[in-house]
């Protein structure tokens, strides 16, 4: 058990980097542990197990000299730089518009790097992660902001989906642009819903009324790919009630105020064509080709209305 008295090592922190000089003239260097109330130091290095070696509990009266070699917080900025390279310029991010400019920098940051310094775009990669890592920006999102750094190195023009992506729509959990909320450092206000512009809401083949009129008719349906904006463009996926892969994909585009639609089939044609022609023989086809050809029964242009 500890004595009584103050050990020598009570006033240092834990995880830093000491050098200790023993009452045995040995003189050791590790991190420095402490697990209940007893003193430890984990060394590694040349002639050591490649996991280290524990030295230990060290008492008060085996240690003649203290020498910190490097402080927790020193440790732990130097472990970052290994990861992350050194830090890009600027402050840190507080405010919404401080997190999305701070992106910004970071993601040019890394178009900036010639392909062949490929370790040094890792590196300042990893410091675009950690950065939309703190207000939870989604993988999708941050791929956006990436190529947009790298296509604003050859254009200056704003890039659509289609200059960016290899489509005009793509599944949002890949690829889809930042909105202005998702910059903001408050989750609560990141997570509202931006309703879609009145248009939209009037159109009752929007992609967004579409998807309610299928769900409204009992149907299988969900938004596979997106385009910028979400409601310009998309892929609904509807499943169909037959054994095995059979399902039909309803392709959106807004063209001249409306959003026109139609149906391609994406089952299996593993049996020629059957899945197909036995969906085509159910009822949740006959709704399907309904609510394509009648859009949402009834719409909702004015929220406050």
């Amino acid at each position: 058990m500890p004595g009584p008295g103050p050990h020598p090592l009570d006033s240092h922190e834990e995880r830093c980097r000491l050098r200790l000089t023993l009452s045995d003239g040995r003189v050791i260097e590790g991190l420095h542990n402490a697990v209940a109330g007893r003193h430890f130091l984990h060394r590694t290095g040349p002639g050591l197990p490649l996991v280290g070696e524990v030295e230990g509990p060290l008492q008060a009266s085996d240690i003649r000299a203290i020498e910190v070699v490097m402080t927790r917080a020193a440790l732990l900025e130097q472990g970052r730089e290994l990861l992350q390279g050194p830090r890009v310029p600027g402050r840190e991010p507080v405010t919404r518009d401080d997190f999305e400019h701070r992106l910004q920098t970071l993601a040019r940051a890394v178009a900036a790097v010639p392909e062949a310094d490929w370790q040094m775009q890792v590196r300042l990669k990893r410091q675009f992660e950690a950065c939309a890592e703190r207000i939870a920006l989604g993988q999708g999102k941050q791929a956006w902001m990436l190529a947009e750094a790298r296509w604003a190195r050859k254009s200056n023009a704003s890039p659509t989906m289609a200059d960016l992506w290899i489509e005009p729509v793509a599944s949002p959990s890949c690829f889809a642009r930042p909105r202005p909320q998702d910059f903001d450092p408050d989750p609560a206000i990141r997570r509202r819903r931006v309703p879609p512009p009145p248009e939209v809401r009037a159109d009752p083949f929007s992609v967004p009324n579409m998807l309610a009129a299928l769900l409204g008719r009992d149907l299988k349906a969900r938004i596979t790919r997106s385009g910028d904006p979400p409601h310009a463009a998309a892929h609904i996926q509807v499943d169909m009630p037959v054994k095995g892969r059979a399902r039909f994909v309803l392709i959106g585009e807004r063209c001249r105020g409306t959003t026109r639609w139609r149906a391609v089939w994406d089952g299996n044609d593993s049996k020629p064509g059957l899945r197909r022609r036995l969906s085509e023989a159910t009822e949740a086809y006959r709704r399907m080709l309904a609510a394509m050809r009648e859009g949402r029964r009834s719409v909702q242009p004015d929220l406050f209305g």
